[in-house]
């Protein structure tokens, strides 16, 4: 029973080392493959042909390991057994760290408020609400508010808001003439009480494009979380 418990889990454990190869492989063979029925027929093979990898993986682990380990070498395996097993628990938790969950409060809604301050140098004497564009990265309900913009010394503040319902990460993308600029937010998980306004941020430094002109030195953002409850007034 103990032999056959060991070479099960060795052989499960490496299932997935044969899936994520043949995938690998897969997608680097067919790199040139052009046009989205192309690259959706390489999708699908890389992950068919991966499953279909993962189950012939697990018989030829388990035939090698039964018909060729001696049995002196049996806690050899189970070491690897025990090694493969928190390896791929770690990497399930970071995996589904990475995955979006949903927002959700019994009794209240949580808004995410949100000012862009832009000094009217840059703006240029366009409207902020033409030049700045927020986003929630996650499935959201916004809110905008051009009728609250108000100019306080040299800046131009945009207010805006949003439900969030599910999300990966706390982030916020402003397109700025198109082009997207991120601010992560610093918030727990699910946060379990509304905050005060943050301070005035200014664009992350990984950024996935160049940043516009001027952007880091005349764009900032500040948020609040809040917890509303249901039927009470704003």
């Amino acid at each position: 029973m103990e032999r056959f418990f060991t070479l099960f889990v060795a052989s499960l454990c490496a299932a997935p080392l044969f899936y994520f190869l043949f995938s690998e492989v897969t997608v680097a063979l067919n790199s040139d493959a052009v046009g989205p029925d192309a690259r959706l027929g390489v999708a699908y093979l890389a992950t068919w042909g991966g499953f279909l990898a993962a189950f012939v993986g697990f018989f030829v682990v388990w035939f090698l390991a039964r018909y060729f380990l001696a049995e002196n070498y049996i806690r050899y395996l189970q070491v690897f057994d025990g090694i493969a097993l928190i390896g791929w628990f770690v990497l399930y938790l970071n995996w589904s760290d990475q995955q979006e969950y949903r927002l959700e409060y019994p009794d209240h809604r949580a808004v995410v408020e949100v000012e862009l301050r832009a000094t009217q140098s840059f703006l240029k004497g366009a409207a902020i609400d033409s030049i700045l564009i927020p986003q929630f990265i996650g499935q959201d309900l916004d809110n905008p508010h051009p009728d609250r913009i108000r100019q306080e010394e040299n800046f131009v503040i945009l207010p805006w808001e949003t439900t969030p319902i599910s999300l990966k990460k706390w982030h916020m993308r402003v397109f700025v003439h198109n082009t997207p600029v991120d601010f992560p937010l610093n918030l727990p998980k699910r946060p379990q009480a509304s905050t005060d306004w943050s301070a005035w941020l200014i664009p992350s430094e990984k950024q996935e494009d160049p940043l516009p002109d001027g952007a880091l030195e005349h764009l900032a953002l500040r948020y609040r979380f809040r917890l509303i409850p249901h039927g009470s007034p704003e």
